[in-house]
């Protein structure tokens, strides 16, 4: 009886298989199907950007002032320090190279003007040309705060418009419109080389203070690690508090 029953079943899964194999053979019009794949829970990805090592200090709530400090030695104002240093976090911009840049144009000072010869004014820290920044009052333009956070947000869209940091600089000296229809002038390539160069210092400096500063931090870890270890083992010897 079974297999009256199962031979039959046998024969129709022979020709069924048969003919499956024909149609993939041969072909019949019918677009193939790819045999299922597994489909398993997908691994985490951990997308590893490289981090700023100075925004990385800067955002760390136990080295910000000492950060602050160091770049107050290289402007010679604390609001300037703090004016440039926020407007790089907020704009995602190496701080090396706004403060370079800031040197480039106005060796830090807030009241820096350049009249060019195009009737048009530069001023302040990031030097913002008065053409394009028609709507900038005075107080706008002489305030270290105001004038990074107008000054790197054009450098944030110079760099995007670009692509890369050697053209944005160019359009942010020259003007977008210049570079992108002449090239960029010789006396352009000459202010980013400054740029660059002084910004490759900066970072230098503060790599070697960032070490003196990590390594201050762990001697006062330790520190405190020992003096908390030795009032254990006095502790251990008076356990009843008798003095």
């Amino acid at each position: 009886m079974k297999k009256k029953i199962y031979f039959p079943v046998l024969c129709t899964l022979f020709v069924i298989g048969s003919y499956s194999l024909i149609v993939l053979s041969f072909g019949s019009g019918v677009e193939e199907i790819p045999p299922p794949v597994e489909i398993l829970a997908p691994e985490p990805v951990i997308i590893m950007e490289e981090k700023d090592l100075i925004l990385a200090a800067y955002m760390d709530e136990e080295f910000q002032e000492d950060v602050l400090a160091f770049f107050e030695d290289i402007t010679g104002s604390r609001e300037i320090a703090y004016a440039i240093l926020s407007n790089s976090s907020i704009y995602n911009i190496p701080p090396a190279l706004a403060f370079s840049l800031c040197a480039e144009e106005s060796a830090f000072n807030p009241r820096a003007v350049n009249y060019n010869k195009n009737d048009t004014i530069d001023r302040g820290l990031f030097q913002l040309n008065s053409a394009s920044f028609p709507k900038l009052t005075m107080e706008d333009l002489f305030n270290p705060m105001e004038n990074a956070r107008y000054g790197l947000s054009h450098l944030r869209w110079c760099l995007d418009a670009a692509g890369n940091e050697v053209s944005g600089l160019a359009m942010y000296n020259a003007g977008a419109t210049r570079v992108r229809s002449a090239g960029t002038p010789k006396h352009t390539l000459d202010y980013v080389h400054r740029i660059f160069k002084r910004q490759d210092t900066i970072e230098d400096q503060f790599k070697a203070e960032y070490i003196r500063m990590v390594e201050e931090r762990s001697a006062k870890v330790e520190l405190a690690v020992e003096k908390k270890r030795t009032r254990f083992n006095l502790s251990l010897l008076n356990p009843l508090g008798r003095k």
